[in-house]
């Protein structure tokens, strides 16, 4: 008996082994039969005119304009200095706005200077003297400037809500064909700035007048985004400008109760057409620019452009610069738990990141 059990003890053994190693090899070999993942493809820019924001429309005696559900709306001034911002409470770099006259600014240090000698003199308050100098009055520099202007006094008092855009940096700018002779600048400008100490970018379309030294922002126009998630709302933010219409009888009571020049930039009807398509257009040539660099997203770069909601099971188009951003800042975000994709995940349908993510 125990002859025979010594003799089983190794055939035991060795069928162990060798069994093991043949669920090894099994493994392996399904393993490597496995299909990939399958991987919902789909461009930021399809996604971005897809997966719009719902908008509803708001109006005044003067104005109207269909901004995103649940945004706030602020309207300022009257006539030449009729303003507008909408914004996300949530998310407060999701906005748009339009100044149909911001300042004014400075075009000198000198004419600075000479208003200070007044006022030492005994003379009245300049109400401006608090505004930067800006020399060259070029489209870019008036955008950086702009965080001081909209500190000064005299313009919180006039529009308290007003955006305050600090450390801006020029990521490129065109130049607006055809303008009037009497215009110092116009460009289109796409620029990265900070707001509440928070890090966004956007397009703004500014046109600059200097009138006897003084510097003026017409239909300074803006859409901005947290980092990284403006190229998905360009599309629904556009569609909001290109809904602005000034009714003409505002127009007419502004003459008549002031003169034509008193209505400054303000026109009636839609008013923002010729800026919005011109943003379009710059939009879409940005997108397409990137599209030729990379025909193909491959698996690698996707990881970096979608991001997984573990409490909704959904999954959100991002860009990779946001990508980059959220992993430092997502405290700054009322979902600050999103993940990294889950290999199961990548068949999903994404969302439009930009309209999510607050």
């Amino acid at each position: 008996m125990g002859k025979i059990i010594r003799t089983i003890i190794p055939f035991v053994l060795f069928t162990i082994i060798f069994c093991f190693g043949c669920t090894k090899e099994i493994s392996e070999e399904i393993k490597q039969n496995q299909p990939e993942p399958k991987i919902y493809e789909a461009s930021i820019g399809s996604i971005a005119k897809t997966e719009l924001a719902q908008l509803i429309p708001w109006e005044d005696n003067a104005i109207s304009i269909n901004i995103p559900i649940g945004w706030n709306i602020y309207i300022r001034g009257e006539c030449s200095t009729k303003s507008l911002l909408s914004r996300d409470p949530y998310s407060e770099l999701k906005q748009l706005f339009y100044f149909s006259e911001a300042g004014p600014v400075y075009t000198s240090q000198q004419m600075k200077e000479n208003d200070k000698d007044y006022m030492d003199m005994g003379g009245y308050d300049i109400l401006w003297f608090e505004s930067p100098v800006v020399n060259p009055l070029t489209a870019e520099n008036y955008l950086m400037n702009f965080g001081i202007l909209a500190r000064t006094s005299f313009f919180q008092q006039a529009f308290p809500e007003v955006p305050i855009i600090d450390e801006v940096k020029i990521i490129n700018k065109q130049s607006i064909a055809d303008k009037p002779s009497y215009i110092s600048d116009a460009k289109l400008i796409r620029a990265e700035f900070r707001q509440n100490n928070k890090l966004g970018e956007g397009y703004f379309y500014i046109v600059t007048a200097d009138i006897f030294g003084l510097g003026y922002g017409m239909m300074f126009t803006g859409i901005t985004a947290p980092k990284g998630l403006l190229d998905l709302i360009v599309p629904s933010l556009l569609q909001s400008l290109k809904s602005f219409t000034v009714s003409s009888e505002y127009v007419d009571a502004c003459i008549r109760a002031q003169n034509n020049a008193a209505t400054g930039a303000l026109e009636a009807g839609r008013i923002l057409d010729k800026s919005s398509d011109t943003i379009m257009e710059v939009w879409e040539n940005k997108l397409e620019s990137e599209q030729r660099i990379s025909e193909k997203q491959s698996a690698a770069i996707l990881g970096y452009s979608r991001l997984y909601n573990p409490q909704t099971d959904e999954v959100y188009e991002i860009t990779p610069e946001f990508y980059e951003y959220y992993q430092n800042h997502s405290n700054e975000f009322e979902l600050d738990y999103l993940q990294e994709m889950p290999d199961d995940k990548w068949s999903y349908a994404p969302l439009n990141g930009a309209h999510y993510i607050k």
